[in-house]
């Protein structure tokens, strides 16, 4: 195997270890324990071996590194807060208007395909769209059927 030599300033390889700990929970937080990406967490592993920086420490029982509160808050405060909103948003307009579009044909949610339905989702989205950021979910609600 060959590999492969990287210089970094001190910025760089503490930029560098953000980006591999958010990409690894990315793939692992949702999984539980058996089903986690093991590469990935290998990855991280290496780079807070080859210097670890201030903020990391080294569990003496494991011999594994992890990233200090202070670190995991901050990352979990900066990035991951702001992405799970901007996905929950986009994915509640998304589905909301992909349902309303299956049931306007009387098909099922799944046969939406959203590349060809774009030009008939686009307007349902805007409506959840600006129904949410006007409202948030106060207004929504489950109807009997």
């Amino acid at each position: 195997m060959s590999t492969m030599d990287l210089k970094l300033t001190p910025d760089e390889y503490l930029k560098l270890i953000e980006l591999a700990y958010l990409g690894e929970w990315m793939i692992n937080a949702h999984h539980d324990p058996e089903y986690q990406d093991d590469p990935a967490t290998r990855i991280v592993q290496r780079l807070l071996a080859a210097g670890p920086p201030p903020g990391a420490s080294r569990d003496e029982e494991t011999g594994g590194y992890y990233l200090d509160t202070e670190w995991m808050d901050r990352l979990y405060d900066t990035y991951i807060l702001d992405y799970d909103d901007h996905v929950f948003w986009d994915e509640l307009t998304e589905r909301l208007a992909s349902r309303d579009l299956a049931r306007e044909r009387g098909v099922s949610a799944e046969d939406i395909d959203r590349d060809a339905d774009l030009s008939e989702l686009r307007p349902l989205e805007e409506r959840y769209r600006e129904e949410l950021e006007e409202h948030g979910i106060d207004r929504l609600g489950i109807s009997s059927y």
